[in-house]
């Protein structure tokens, strides 16, 4: 019987006309592996490459980073590298099947809002000030203008050459033994015993330069926090965003078929494990907001098995809450920090570096100093808005002097040296401001963590004014973000240049919310990301090419029919794809994930104009048997 429901259902693929394929490979034989390797390895290897890499940022000539312009990098340099090779390859695939069969490209109007990303990225990175970074990739993040057209051509290749269910079989099957290993590593990050911290692992990431001294070589996040290859815990939760929905779709729907549903249950235990010990809270949010919408489309079939899916469901809400239970109600405190929406204002609220002064604003009043240097050494002037003196007291044993006013309560004012020059410097709730006004120009300027002089620029703020504390400091973020939306409506600051764009030099509110230390290369936010570095055009471009995705297969699977694995396969990418554009509120696009959700794009697309004829012929043969009249025997 599955053999005979599989020829039919061929039988009835091949009498509608394919708008989104060629005819290359009509046939239900399997692509060669040749041609789909460049896919394989983009979903199931990429994400694992880890190197180190020492490479200079480039950076050191901004007065807000270090003169120091040699970083290292483990996680992400060589997957963009491997990355683009495999996007020139693809490349070098559709060109030589053109010159072969002139028929074979075509293209889907699907695409037409993926290919107005594509260009506007292009032309965003072409005009950008900062092109070189956009070319190359920037510090802390490579997602060069090459990156981002290797996930559009990505999306291209997957449509032109997956034909048939093998095809598709054979690419899914590889991407959740990738989850089944990247769950292994995650369990042995979970169990405070990371496998790269071994002899074994650490020889295998670094360069033979660092293979004789393993025991200085220290790991940055704590001892059970799993961070996978994917370079923050963070990006754990955009991975598992992607992965879990996926497999518990898949797992519902193939019940009856005990081997395929041990291997995806077990894939889907190591992801579990995986978004646990990322304590990334977003991934839990994106999870919930994936159930809703899996709930809506698998209704009809929810109530159809309900003696499998209802224990399924319970058995899933138990171990939550038992888990929960179990770690001090953890999910319960994560969550309630996601709709903790409490209105915050800093007690230093600005600190202007004048011509003439440096001007302190402190709980709504002014301090205005002045820093006279005679002769290596130098005193103050100190006042009010009102320019009434405030007054001082000495610090005996220091060049230092205590300020005595309710107004400014422990604020500490002192001498200092700054490259063989006098400078001075104010502290403030317990942290020291240094300043000169030995430069060039004679004006005022802050002396940053990285001994750097540079101006205090305040920067514009929007939205999330007052709660930028929300979401980890996100909140902050996001506010000086969006007013940089304005600047970039049609063509971007260029691929990979918000670390060159977002306000550095907002030195204060760097402090007031915990980034004084920290250089901002992203904004945590997909769509904000896209919105300066591409162009707010290319984001409604980027929303739309999903929104019609979406709507279609949203329309397509409502109708509730899973007989296929066209069917079964298309709804699971849509609730996987779903959940990352939730993820992606709160994350960024980063090449140890992005390639994964691109994959899964194109084999939507694919398999959406697979399953619906399939769909629409069950449809029909359930009314012709409902319609069809009864036998009545005498």
């Amino acid at each position: 019987m599955p053999k005979k429901t599989h020829k039919h259902a061929n039988k009835s693929n091949s009498k509608y006309k394919n708008k989104y394929y060629s005819k290359y490979n009509p046939s239900d034989s399997r692509t060669s592996i040749w041609i789909l390797l460049p896919i394989i390895l983009s979903m199931s290897l990429v994400p694992f490459i880890t190197k180190l890499k020492e490479y200079p940022t480039n950076l050191s000539k901004f007065s807000w980073y270090t003169i120091n312009d040699m970083n290292t990098d483990f996680f992400l340099y060589y997957k963009q590298s491997f990355f683009i090779i495999l996007t020139a390859a693809m490349a070098c695939i559709i060109v030589f099947k053109v010159l072969e069969d002139k028929k074979f490209l075509y293209f889907p109007r699907i695409l037409t809002p993926l290919a107005v990303y594509a260009v506007l990225a292009i032309f965003s990175s072409l005009v950008s000030s900062y092109r070189k970074y956009s070319f190359t990739g920037s510090h802390d993040h490579f997602e060069s203008i090459f990156t981002l057209l290797g996930y559009c051509l990505l999306v291209y290749y997957i449509i032109l050459f997956v034909q048939t269910e093998k095809d598709v079989e054979l690419i899914i099957n590889c991407f959740v033994v990738s989850i089944i290993v990247m769950g292994l590593l995650g369990l042995t990050q979970f169990l405070g015993k990371d496998f790269f911290t071994t002899n074994f692992g650490l020889k295998l990431i670094l360069t033979d330069k660092y293979r004789q001294h393993l025991d200085a070589i220290n790991f940055m996040f704590e001892n059970d926090r799993v961070y996978l290859t994917l370079h923050n815990p963070n990006y754990v939760g955009s991975y598992v965003a992607l992965t879990v929905p996926f497999l518990i779709i898949i797992a519902a729907l193939i019940r009856k078929n005990f081997w395929k549903l041990s291997i995806y249950i077990l894939a889907l235990f190591g992801a579990i494990i995986s978004l646990i010990g990322s304590k990334s809270k977003t991934a839990i949010v994106s999870i919930l907001a994936a159930g809703v919408l899996a709930i809506i489309l698998l209704s009809r079939y929810i109530l159809k098995y309900f003696y499998f899916t209802i224990p399924l469901i319970l058995a899933v809400i138990l171990s939550i809450v038992l888990y929960n239970k179990a770690n001090d109600y953890i999910l319960t405190e994560q969550l309630k920090r996601v709709y903790n929406f409490q209105k915050t204002e800093p007690d230093l609220q600005s600190i202007d570096t004048l011509d003439d002064e440096v001007v302190i604003t402190y709980q709504g009043n002014q301090m205005h100093i002045k820093f006279i240097a005679v002769e290596g050494f130098g005193y103050f002037e100190i006042t009010d808005s009102s320019n009434n003196n405030i007054p001082t007291e000495i610090i005996e044993g220091y060049f230092s002097y205590t300020i005595k006013d309710d107004r400014f309560p422990g604020f500490e004012v002192g001498l200092s040296n700054f490259e063989e020059k006098p400078c001075f410097y104010v502290n403030i709730n317990g942290t020291d401001w240094f300043f000169t006004n030995q430069t060039e120009d004679g004006s005022y300027h802050y002396i940053n963590l990285y001994g750097r002089t540079d101006k205090i620029v305040e920067a514009p703020s929007a939205v999330f004014t007052g709660y930028e504390r929300y979401a980890s400091g996100r909140g902050y973020i996001w506010s000086r973000t969006l007013p940089l939306l304005k600047k970039h409506i049609v063509l971007g600051s260029g691929a990979d240049t918000f670390v060159l764009v977002f306000p550095m030099q907002d030195y204060v509110n760097r402090s007031n919310y915990g980034f004084i230390d920290q250089i901002i290369t992203k904004p945590h936010n997909i769509y904000l990301q896209i919105g300066v570095q591409t162009g707010v055009v290319s984001l409604i471009a980027y929303l739309v090419f999903y929104i019609i995705y979406f709507i279609s297969s949203f329309r397509l699977y409502i109708k509730g029919r899973f007989k296929s694995y066209y069917s079964q396969i298309g709804v699971a990418i849509l609730i996987s794809t779903f959940s990352y554009m939730v993820v992606g509120i709160a994350n960024d696009s980063i090449i140890a994930v992005a390639p994964i959700y691109w994959a899964l794009m194109g084999l939507g697309i694919v398999v959406n104009n697979k399953a619906k004829p399939l769909i629409e012929e069950e449809i029909a043969n359930e009314k012709a048997t409902k319609n069809k009249p009864l036998d009545r025997k005498c």
